[in-house]
């Protein structure tokens, strides 16, 4: 399985040739940068910054919002989540996705920007894949993004939406994930092959320089 960072909080997850394609953004982010084809696309929240899937090409299976979806051989569940706009009325405004395929767990926390409780905490704690947003917008502060990752343990962190070769504005990944207690920070690479037999023991730092 592959992984690539699209820009912005969009991956694209490449199993069996099968494509799944995050949080497309529009061109507020800068230019989207889409794959030939996708045949899922799934969307945390309707910002344009998450939802711009008229940039797919193709016909692909859309998904948006909490469910459990099957699409091929991706299996998919969206968790609905709180933000702070909406405190009050308690509708989800984001959903985290969590794609199990090819034996792997893979979660993705959308524009998660607060807390999670505990709840919802435990149903992510399978994960041995997360990709997150570290910066800007739909993002957690520094200590929420401590305990998720402490409580998640996963054995790979991929850090999205940040200032590597991302939009102006947004931190640098390291200024952030060196106040976690993370220390060493490997060259980004253009993409990630992952498979169930060789996930590191430990937690692992994976940046991926975006696609050009």
């Amino acid at each position: 399985m592959e992984i690539t960072w699209l820009g912005h909080a969009s991956v694209c997850i490449n199993s069996r040739d099968v494509l799944l394609v995050t949080d497309p953004y529009d061109s507020s982010e800068g230019i989207f940068m889409s794959p030939s084809k996708a045949d899922i696309v799934i969307s945390s929240n309707s910002d344009p910054k998450h939802s711009n899937t008229s940039a797919i090409s193709g016909t692909p299976r859309i998904i948006k919002g909490p469910g459990e979806y099957e699409v091929s051989h991706f299996y998919i569940t969206g968790t609905g989540t709180a933000g702070t706009d909406d405190e009050q009325i308690g509708t989800p405004i984001n959903t985290i996705y969590t794609i199990r395929v090819e034996g792997l767990v893979i979660s993705h926390l959308g524009a998660l920007n607060k807390k999670l409780p505990a709840a919802q905490m435990d149903t992510l704690r399978q994960t041995q894949i997360l990709i997150t947003p570290i910066s800007g917008e739909g993002s957690l502060n520094k200590s929420d993004l401590q305990e998720v990752v402490s409580a998640i343990q996963p054995r790979i962190l991929i850090p999205v939406q940040h200032g590597s070769s991302g939009p102006e504005g947004l931190q640098q990944p390291q200024e952030i994930l060196t106040d976690l207690g993370i220390t060493e920070f490997p060259d980004p690479a253009p993409r990630l092959n992952v498979t169930e037999t060789n996930l590191p023991a430990e937690l692992q730092i994976q940046m991926l320089r975006r696609v050009n």
